[in-house]
C-alpha cells in the first residue's frame, strides 16, 4: 500500500458515501496535496475513470489488510 494514508482514507470515505468535499477538508491542505492524484480521479467527469481511481486505491487497502490478517 502507499506509504501515504491520506489517498486510503480519502477512498475509504468516498466509498462509505461521504461527500468528497467534506473528505477533502477533513484532511487539510497538506493532506490533500497527498491524495491530489485521486482526488483528480474521483472528480472526472467519466464514471469509469472516477472507479478505477478509486478501485486503484482501494485494491491496495484491501491487499495491506489482508497482508495483516496472513502476518
Amino acid at each position: 500500500m502507499s506509504e501515504r494514508w491520506e489517498p486510503a482514507f480519502l477512498a475509504v470515505s468516498s466509498a462509505v458515501g461521504e461527500p468528497l468535499e467534506l473528505a477533502s477538508r477533513a484532511l487539510g491542505d497538506d493532506g490533500a496535496r497527498q491524495a491530489e492524484d485521486l482526488l483528480r480521479g474521483l472528480a472526472a467527469r467519466s464514471r469509469d475513470a472516477r472507479a478505477k481511481a478509486l478501485a486503484r486505491v482501494l485494491s491496495q487497502v484491501a491487499a495491506a489488510i489482508d497482508a495483516m490478517r496472513l502476518g
